[in-house]
């Protein structure tokens, strides 16, 4: 993917022609990227398709977003630009030949719909999508090396991960709640399967850490444990006939053959992944270089 959005990377000025006396302040070096090209990286699912480009690209920036930003960025041209100005400035709607990949095969387009989208448009597009969030960091921070974007992109999935371990655990409680199980217990029980013989305050002892279990696990082990509470969700989903009992056992049992196969595969136990640093501050950091980028991005313009 990193190699792919770097060799699809355009810049408006490209083709310009150098002026005679070496002076280039007034050329264009916004850089742009190729619906079509996107649309082969990510697919449909994620970016939309060729017949609804600038919509897409409209509702993603979302008129209140563009409001927001015109009213705490004062400049001559937030003052007067509306808001289609604004979208029109990031996506040019274009018509070119390319072709498009699908599982099926690879179908040639020629004077087909396409669009140049700034690199403010790219990152709305994808944005809302946890899975693309390697992609996001791509735009978000450019002219980083893969490394650099790769361990940036394993700190803030953290953010992900435990959003989505939060909603397995509400509804494992939710369960344990309508059995009139011991929280307490339960949880502790849960916790002894993943973490093994591992007490958590000795855990957060170790880390010199307080809070939550949760808000200090890396992405590594929030992954590991969501995973086996879906499956275990899903067995039960599958076979209402399974009493609480049984259900404990086999949300035990998944926890446990989670932490063999994360220790397998990455050489790392669970008590081993765990960070000093708490969501909401990976969260607050995360938000921040966000908020410079639009400051930086959202009023460049591709024309």
């Amino acid at each position: 993917m990193f190699n792919k959005l770097k060799q699809s990377t355009h810049s408006v000025g490209e083709n310009a022609f150098l002026p005679l006396f070496g002076d280039t302040q007034n050329i264009n070096n916004s850089e742009y990227w190729l619906f079509s090209d996107l649309y082969n990286i990510f697919n449909g699912a994620y970016v939309g398709n060729h017949q609804s480009i600038y919509a897409t690209v409209q509702e993603n920036i979302s008129f209140p977003e563009f409001k927001k930003l015109t009213n705490n960025k004062k400049t001559p041209q937030s003052e007067q630009i509306s808001f289609a100005q604004f979208c029109d400035s990031h996506c040019i709607q274009i018509t070119n030949n390319y072709a498009i990949k699908n599982p099926s095969g690879t179908i040639a387009k020629k004077n087909g719909p396409d669009a140049k989208l700034s690199r403010y448009a790219c990152w709305k597009i994808i944005s809302p999508w946890p899975a693309t969030l390697f992609a996001q960091l791509y735009f978000l921070i450019p002219h980083a090396s893969f490394t650099d974007l790769y361990t940036t992109a394993y700190k803030y999935s953290r953010i992900y991960q435990r959003n989505e371990l939060a909603r397995a655990n509400k509804i494992v409680n939710g369960i344990a709640n309508r059995n009139h199980a011991d929280m307490r217990q339960f949880n502790n029980l849960l916790h002894r399967a993943f973490f093994y013989s591992s007490d958590i305050n000795s855990i957060k002892e170790n880390y010199d850490i307080s809070g939550k279990i949760y808000d200090h696990m890396g992405a590594r082990s929030l992954t590991y444990r969501k995973n086996a509470m879906y499956r275990a969700i899903k067995q039960l989903d599958e076979n209402s006939k399974i009493k609480f009992a049984r259900f404990t056992d086999i949300l035990y049992a998944e926890l446990v053959n989670a932490r063999i196969r994360m220790i397998q595969q990455t050489g790392i136990a669970p008590e081993h992944d765990i960070s000093r640093r708490p969501i909401a501050q990976i969260a607050s950091e995360f938000k921040k270089l966000q908020q410079q980028f639009v400051k930086q991005y959202a009023f460049q313009t591709l024309r």
